[in-house]
C-alpha cells in the first residue's frame, strides 16, 4: 500500500485524479494534504505535470501495532519533470533525478490501510 501510494505522485501530478490519494490519505495527514493543495493550485492555473516517475529501490517494514500501524522506510528515486500548460508550453523545471529516504507511518482505520504520516530527506 505505502509503495503505490507513493507510485501516485507522478499521476495525480499529471491528471489531478486526486480520488486514490484522497483515498489512501489519513485526514490529519500533512504531507498528504500539502500534496493534493499543490495538484489542484497547478490544475487551476491550467497546467499540469509530465515526468517525475518515481523508482521504489529500498522497502523496509515494521509492525508497530499488530494489525493497526506500521513504519515503512523506503527510498525512492524520482526522475526529472516539467511543468506545462494548456498550450503544451514548459513552464516550470525540474531537470534533476532526486534521490529521498521516505518514512510512512501507515496506519488501519474505519476499514482500511491510509498514510498518517510521510516524512522524507534529500540524499542525492
Amino acid at each position: 500500500m505505502a509503495v503505490y501510494f507513493l507510485q501516485l505522485f507522478p499521476y495525480v501530478a499529471a491528471t489531478g485524479d486526486l480520488a486514490d490519494w484522497r483515498a489512501l490519505s489519513h485526514p490529519e495527514c500533512i504531507y498528504c494534504a500539502s500534496v493534493a493543495t499543490g495538484v489542484e493550485e497547478i490544475f487551476a492555473a491550467g497546467n499540469h505535470s509530465a515526468g517525475g516517475l518515481v523508482s521504489i529501490s529500498s522497502v523496509v517494514s515494521a509492525e508497530i501495532d499488530p494489525g493497526r500501524w506500521w513504519s515503512v522506510d523506503v527510498e525512492l528515486v524520482e526522475s526529472p519533470s516539467v511543468t506545462v500548460d494548456g498550450a503544451g508550453n514548459v513552464v516550470e523545471e525540474f531537470p534533476d533525478t532526486k534521490t529521498y529516504r521516505m518514512t510512512l507511518a501507515v496506519v488501519y482505520e474505519t476499514e482500511h490501510w491510509v498514510v498518517r504520516e510521510l516524512s522524507h530527506e534529500l540524499v542525492g
